[in-house]
């Protein structure tokens, strides 16, 4: 086995085992210098073994990263880091959902354009909301007419129906 493919494996394999660790260790320092190490070997394969050789092993780094994912999907959220973070993030969007609920029939201002969608100013929040009907310019009047889950609609106060 000469130098090269014994720098082409190193690479390969401490990419593999990095990219592995950020699974149970989430942060992106591990997984950025798995990645770099995977497009060492990859590059190394190119330059020692020409365009044949590198296709595959770009191919084959491909079907391993999509088999990777798959795995990713069904064993992360049974990890620590998983559970907790899909915890925080129920917990957040239930609290979100909450507070949104609260601001059924207030008034504010369009921050930006909602065509239909943008940002709106009420009672001292940015909120993300969605036109009922037609479009809304920046700076004008709304009301909030319903909520459903996340989404807030509003209307132009000079629209609604007295």
């Amino acid at each position: 086995m000469s130098v090269a493919m014994s720098w082409i494996i190193l690479f390969a394999v401490l990419g593999i085992i990095l990219v592995s660790l950020e699974l149970f260790l989430p942060g992106i320092v591990i997984g950025v210098a798995g990645g770099v190490c995977l497009a060492i070997a990859v590059g190394l394969t190119y330059a020692k073994y020409g365009a044949g050789a590198g296709n595959l092993a770009l191919a084959a780094l491909a079907i391993a990263s999509a088999a990777g994912m798959l795995v990713w999907l069904f064993v992360f959220p049974r990890t620590r880091s998983g559970r907790s973070m899909i915890t925080r993030l129920d917990l957040a969007e239930s609290k979100s959902a909450d507070s949104l609920d609260a601001l059924l029939h207030r008034e504010g201002d369009a921050l930006t354009p909602l065509r239909p969608a943008g940002t709106v100013h009420i009672e001292g929040r940015r909120v993300d909301a969605v036109a009922e009907s037609g479009l809304i310019g920046q700076g004008e009047r709304i009301r909030v007419v319903r909520v459903e889950g996340n989404r807030v609609f509003v209307r132009k106060l000079a629209n609604e129906p007295s």
